[in-house]
C-alpha cells in the first residue's frame, strides 16, 4: 500500500487539542445530564414552558437537529447516484452528521416531553396513527435505521484495511470487517448495496422533513403554522442547513488532517454553488409566507406576523433575513466564491437557519389574540438555565459524536476517492458481506411490516380508543377511556410484532455465507 494512502488508514491518538475538546465538550455534556435529571425530578416547571407556550427551544432544537440529519444520507447519496468524484471526500462526513444528529434530536423530544416512561412506552404500544407526531416517529427510526445502514456498509472496506494495522481497536476493526477480502465481485456487491439503499433514503428523507412541517402545518389552532407550504419549506430549510454544516465541519477536517489535496478549493466552490441554490430557494419560501400573511392580513396571522417583524421578536427575525441576504449576495459574485468565503457563508447561514427554527416555534403559541384573555396580556416565555444546558449538551454531544468518529475511522471513503485498497490477510470473521446486506435491507422491510401492521392493529383491534391523549407540560398523560380487552388486545399485538421483528433481524444478521 502506497505511504500516501496508507496515512489515512490511521486516525490517530488524540492530541493536547483534542483531548482539550474532549474535556471541554464532556463537561457541558455533564451539566446537561445534570439538568436533564433536575427536570426529570422535579418536572417541567423548571422550564419557561407554561401555558399557552407548550414548545419551547426543545421543539425548535428538535427541528433544527432534524433539519442538519439531511446534509448525510441525502446529499452522499446525491453524489453517488449521480456520480459526482469532486463531491465523495464530504461523503462520509455528511453519513456521521445525519447518524449523530437524528439521535440528538431525539433526545430533545425526550427532553420536551418531560415524563420520560411514557413517552418511551405510550408511544409505540398506543400511538395514534392518525398523528402526524406518530408518522414523524416512525419516519425518524426509518431514517436513523437507513442511515446506520450506509454509514456501516461504506465503512466496511476502510475497516478491513485497518483492521491489518496493529492498534487498540483492531479487535472491533477485525469485527466490523466481517469477510471482506477488497475482490471484484466483493465491490460489485457492495456498490449495488450503496445504490438501492441510497435509493432508498432519498424518499425517506423528503418524508422525514415533510411529515416534520406536517406536524406545524397539520395545526389550525396557531396562526402561521396552518399552511399548506409547511412541507417543502422544511426540505429546502434542511438542504440549507445540514449543507452549511457539512461545510463548516469539512473545513475544519481539511485544517485538522491536512487534507487541503484531497479536499481542494474546488470542493468547496462546488458546495458554495449548491448552497446558494439553496439559499435562493429558502429565501423565496421566506419572502412568500410574509408577503401572503402581510397582503391578505388575516387578523391573527397579521399580529403574528407584526409579533416577528415589528415586536419583541424583530431583532432576531431581521438577523435571520440579513444573513440569509448576506450570504446569497456574497456567493453569487463569482470572483468572492473562494473557499474562505464559502465556508465563512455556510458559518453565517447555519445559526440563522436555528434562529428560524425559534422563529417559526414561538411566535404563533405567543399570539394573545386566541386566548381568553386580556388583550395586553402577551404570553411570556423566557427559557430557563435547564433549558440553555440541555441546549448546550445537544451541540456538544454532536460535537462528541464527530470527534470520536474521527479518532476511530477514516473522515474519508478512502476506498472510493483513492481506489480500492486489497487486504493481505484473511477475514477472521465468516459473516458474509451478502449477509450484512440482506440483514440492513431485511431491517427495512420488515420495520415497513411492522408500521403496517401497527397502524391495522390500531385501527382495527381499537379504533379511535387507542389515541392517547397528551397533556404532559403541566398535568399527567391521560389515556382515552378504553375497555381492557381492546388495550391488551392492541398492547399485545403489537409487543408480538416488535419480538418478531427482533428476532427476523437478529437470525438475519448472523447468517453466515455456505
Amino acid at each position: 500500500m502506497a505511504s500516501e494512502v496508507e496515512k489515512y488508514y490511521r486516525p490517530g491518538s488524540f492530541s493536547r487539542p483534542a483531548y482539550a475538546t474532549l474535556g471541554v465538550l464532556l463537561v457541558i455534556i455533564g451539566l446537561a445530564i445534570y439538568a436533564w435529571l433536575q427536570q426529570l425530578t422535579q418536572g417541567l416547571g423548571v422550564t419557561g414552558l407554561n401555558r399557552p407556550v407548550a414548545w419551547g427551544i426543545y421543539m425548535a432544537n428538535f427541528v433544527f437537529f432534524i433539519s442538519i440529519s439531511m446534509s448525510g444520507t441525502f446529499i452522499s447519496s446525491i453524489m453517488r447516484l449521480l456520480n459526482f468524484e469532486w463531491g465523495k471526500p464530504v461523503t462520509r462526513i455528511a453519513e456521521v452528521i445525519t447518524v449523530g444528529s437524528l439521535v440528538i434530536a431525539a433526545l430533545n423530544i425526550l427532553f420536551d416531553v418531560g415524563q420520560l416512561f411514557r413517552a418511551l412506552t405510550y408511544i409505540p404500544l398506543f400511538g395514534r396513527v392518525q398523528s402526524p407526531v406518530a408518522w414523524d416517529v416512525i419516519v425518524l427510526l426509518f431514517y436513523l435505521l437507513t442511515g446506520l445502514g450506509y454509514l456501516h456498509v461504506a465503512l466496511i472496506p476502510d475497516v478491513a484495511v485497518m483492521s491489518e494495522n496493529e492498534s487498540r481497536f483492531q479487535r472491533l476493526y477485525k469485527l466490523l470487517r466481517y469477510d471482506w477480502k477488497g475482490g471484484k465481485d466483493q465491490l460489485h456487491l457492495l456498490e449495488s448495496g450503496l445504490k438501492i439503499l441510497a435509493l432508498v433514503t432519498v424518499p425517506i428523507a423528503v418524508m422525514m422533513h415533510t411529515v416534520t412541517g406536517w406536524i406545524f402545518g397539520g395545526m389550525k389552532a396557531v396562526p402561521t403554522w396552518n399552511d399548506a407550504m409547511m412541507g417543502p419549506y422544511f426540505i429546502i430549510g434542511a438542504l440549507l442547513s445540514g449543507l452549511s454544516l457539512v461545510i463548516i465541519v469539512s473545513a475544519i477536517v481539511r485544517w485538522r488532517f491536512g487534507l487541503s489535496g484531497v479536499m481542494p478549493d474546488k470542493t468547496f466552490v462546488n458546495l458554495g454553488n449548491m448552497l446558494l441554490v439553496f439559499l435562493l430557494g429558502y429565501l423565496y419560501f421566506f419572502l412568500a409566507e410574509t408577503f401572503t400573511i402581510r397582503y391578505a392580513a388575516a387578523s391573527e396571522d397579521f399580529m403574528v406576523s407584526e409579533f416577528s417583524w415589528t415586536g419583541p421578536y424583530s431583532p432576531l427575525t431581521w438577523y435571520v433575513l440579513a444573513s440569509l441576504v448576506l450570504a446569497s449576495v456574497v456567493l453569487l459574485i463569482p470572483r468572492l466564491k473562494t473557499f474562505k468565503t464559502v465556508v465563512a457563508m455556510a458559518a453565517v447561514t447555519l445559526p440563522a437557519m436555528w434562529v428560524k427554527r425559534v422563529l417559526i416555534v414561538l411566535p404563533g403559541l405567543m399570539n394573545y389574540m386566541r386566548l381568553p384573555t386580556v388583550q395586553s396580556a402577551i404570553p411570556q416565555y423566557t427559557p430557563t438555565y435547564v433549558e440553555l444546558l440541555l441546549t448546550a449538551g445537544s451541540f456538544a454531544g454532536l460535537a462528541l459524536i464527530l470527534l470520536l468518529f474521527a479518532k476511530l475511522f477514516p473522515v474519508l471513503p478512502v476506498w472510493e476517492v483513492f481506489g480500492m485498497q486489497k487486504t493481505k490477510t484473511e477475514p477472521g470473521s465468516s459473516i458474509s458481506l451478502r449477509a450484512v446486506l440482506t440483514g440492513w435491507m431485511s431491517g427495512i422491510s420488515v420495520s415497513s411490516a411492522y408500521v403496517f401492521a401497527w397502524a391495522v392493529s390500531t385501527i382495527v383491534f381499537a379504533g379511535e380508543s387507542s389515541a392517547t391523549a397528551y397533556s404532559v407540560k403541566l398535568t399527567p398523560t391521560t389515556v382515552q377511556v378504553m375497555t381492557i380487552p381492546s388495550l391488551a388486545t392492541t398492547a399485545m399485538f403489537n409487543l408480538l410484532i416488535m419480538v418478531a421483528l427482533a428476532g427476523v433481524l437478529a437470525i438475519l444478521f448472523v447468517r453466515k455465507q455456505r
